[in-house]
């Protein structure tokens, strides 16, 4: 016996019966044979009821109409007119007044094929979105190495008497701990910084560091300061201004 699951015929009269009236329809249309009006809908009510018009009887026959008489939204003629539609064009077409409901009876295959492809469109806008996010997120994390970068170019312009100004300047941008490897690492050039040392080993946090420079600025002997002043790149600002 042949699995229902793999039966070469809908166990679903209503389904059976819409197959059979394409195949009968589109047989006839190829020999030349004159067909009826709404030939579709007339060779599947015959199929599926034994007759091949559609009353109140063969309404309820049809799985998913739910037809209710004396609707005052369609009558049967709308309904055998919307099936016929149906039915020609395997199912593509939905029309009014029939429902999804009908559809998903008859032409099932249909309605996984859109649900399918539905679940594609979304996965294809799910991963564009994905794409996009990823990329302004990359952009901007760009973006900000660049200006973390012109940070610490910046410091490299410094001396112990304007690094507050630079802290200050770029704490707006970025928080201390993003600024301390820069800033740590410019500590080292400086002599009369090395008491702060002891800072960075018990991870002091910058703006506590910044808090102790100007008084160690101020207890520094200015010819130690002068000499670190010239350990700045800039250092024709800093003659014109001795100047």
């Amino acid at each position: 016996m042949i699995p229902s699951s793999h039966a070469l015929v809908s166990l679903k009269p209503a389904r059976q019966a819409a197959i059979q009236a394409i195949s009968q329809v589109e047989s006839a249309r190829e020999r030349g044979s004159r067909l009826p009006a709404m030939p579709y809908v007339r060779t599947f009510l015959r199929l599926l009821t034994g007759s091949g018009r559609l009353n109140a009887t063969v309404a309820r026959q049809i799985p998913g109409l739910n037809w209710v008489p004396k609707n005052r939204h369609s009558n049967l003629k709308q309904v055998e007119e919307a099936l016929d539609t149906m039915i020609a064009t395997e199912g593509e077409a939905c029309p009014l007044p029939l429902t999804l409901d009908v559809q998903a009876e008859l032409f099932p295959e249909v309605m996984h094929t859109r649900t399918g492809r539905r679940l594609h469109r979304a996965g294809i806008q799910t991963t564009r979105q994905i794409r996009r996010e990823s990329r302004e997120v990359d952009q901007r994390w760009k973006l900000r190495q660049n200006l973390l970068a012109q940070a610490e170019t910046d410091l490299n312009f410094q001396s112990p008497e304007t690094v507050c100004t630079w802290y200050t300047r770029w704490s707006d941008e970025f928080d201390a701990g993003e600024l301390a490897g820069a800033f740590w690492r410019w500590q080292t050039r400086f002599a009369s910084l090395k008491e702060l040392t002891w800072l960075r080993i018990s991870d002091e946090p910058l703006y506590a560091v910044m808090y102790d420079i100007p008084f160690i600025v101020r207890e520094t002997p200015e010819p130690v300061r002068a000499a670190e002043r010239w350990q700045v790149p800039n250092k024709l600002r800093h003659k014109e201004v001795n100047v």
